[in-house]
């Protein structure tokens, strides 16, 4: 256990000089919007530390040993605990090599857990009896210690085996293409303006009740952060399709509104009344008029099934390849916007996938 400013120093004097470790996280997310950290695993090969971030003051040397590109950090399906990371120490972690990412490529499926690669690759099965720990209780038991650890012992030995057969399959370079390119799209999704696809139903929406949709949306994320609560308690998806397709001339009307309560229409009415107010008189603008894929039903299912021949050919999983969202994307570029190339179909992709999935929409044009 690391708990002084002291230890965490000298800890990152010996990571730095490891040159490629396992970092994971714990954290608690269920009453706030940004998670609330309880603990930092780290690993150089040789001991475990656990960071407890209740203690430290000064995470400084954390900071530098993320933000060095030349120290590999090992983690397992990072987003979030990417996220806790830069939260507690101000730095991006750089030099990042998800195992998850990695085993995908190397054939092992796509998007195992932790537990599931370590028993398919080291043959070793772990328990789960402490996931829905209090980790943010102290003292910490020794089994929860002992859990924790566990979640970055068998991130090296993972790595050396994956490396070894990406190797063999000439894939190194497409993992490093992809972790750059989720990297991007992560620093992307962290804008507001992104919340608006995060919405569930609300495809079928008319053009201008999506430009009502994407305002709130917006609206709501800026206030969430502001407030440090979960989106939806701020307000549930389904109110924002029910305000964005209402009649809302104004605060006074939001009674009416199903799933909005009297306490959120008296707290945020005026707000919620500005956002409809405004993109209705501005209206539409093109991420608003979704494109009508019915047409286009058949192509999408060649396209599919183009997807599933070339992922059993080289062994990975038909999801690494493209999924059904990144193909209507596809397909709607080609046929809809000038025939600009997503940037999901360009690098690796494109002599893998992209070419035969361009042949079969023009055939199909």
């Amino acid at each position: 256990m690391i708990t002084s400013d002291a230890d965490l120093a000298a800890a990152c004097g010996r990571w730095s000089a490891a040159r490629v470790i396992g970092v994971d996280t714990e954290f608690v997310r269920e009453r706030t919007y940004y998670p609330i950290p309880a603990l930092i695993q780290v690993t150089d090969g040789d001991s475990v530390a656990l960071v407890d971030p209740l203690r430290i003051s000064d995470f400084a040397p954390l900071a530098a040993v993320l933000a060095d590109p030349s120290i590999v950090k090992l983690m397992h399906a990072c987003g979030e605990d990417l996220e806790v990371l830069a939260l507690v120490t101000g730095a991006t972690p750089r030099g990042v090599l998800d195992t998850q990412l990695a085993g995908a490529f190397a054939g092992h499926g796509y998007a195992l857990g932790y537990r599931s690669l370590v028993k398919e690759l080291m043959g070793v099965v772990l328990d789960k009896g402490e996931t829905r720990s209090n980790w943010l209780g102290r003292p910490l038991s020794p089994p929860q210690r002992r859990y924790a650890a566990l979640d970055v012992v068998y991130l090296l030995p993972m790595h050396r085996r994956l490396s070894r057969e990406m190797a063999a399959l000439g894939r190194a370079a497409w993992l490093e293409e992809e972790l750059e390119h989720q990297r991007r799209a992560r620093t992307e999704d962290k804008q507001p303006g992104a919340a608006y696809v995060k919405v569930r139903r609300r495809a079928a929406l008319s053009p201008a009740h999506h430009a009502v949709l994407r305002r709130l949306s917006q609206w709501r994320e800026t206030e969430a952060m502001a407030r440090d609560i979960p989106r939806r308690h701020l307000l549930r998806d389904e109110v924002l399709i029910a305000l964005a397709t209402a009649p809302v001339p104004d605060a006074a009307s939001l009674g009416h509104i199903q799933g909005l309560s009297e306490r959120a229409a008296v707290r945020y009415g005026e707000a919620i009344a500005v956002c409809i107010e405004t993109a209705r008189r501005q209206g539409p603008a093109d991420p608003d008029s979704p494109v009508d894929l019915r047409p286009y039903a058949g192509t999408l299912e060649r396209l599919k099934r183009i997807v599933r021949r070339a992922a059993d050919t080289l062994e990975l999983p038909p999801e690494l390849l493209a999924n059904r969202r990144g193909l209507e994307a596809l397909l709607i570029s080609v046929l809809e916007n000038g025939g600009d190339i997503p940037r999901e179909f360009q690098g690796w992709r494109f002599d893998v996938i992209t070419t035969s999935l361009l042949d079969c929409i023009h055939a199909s044009n």
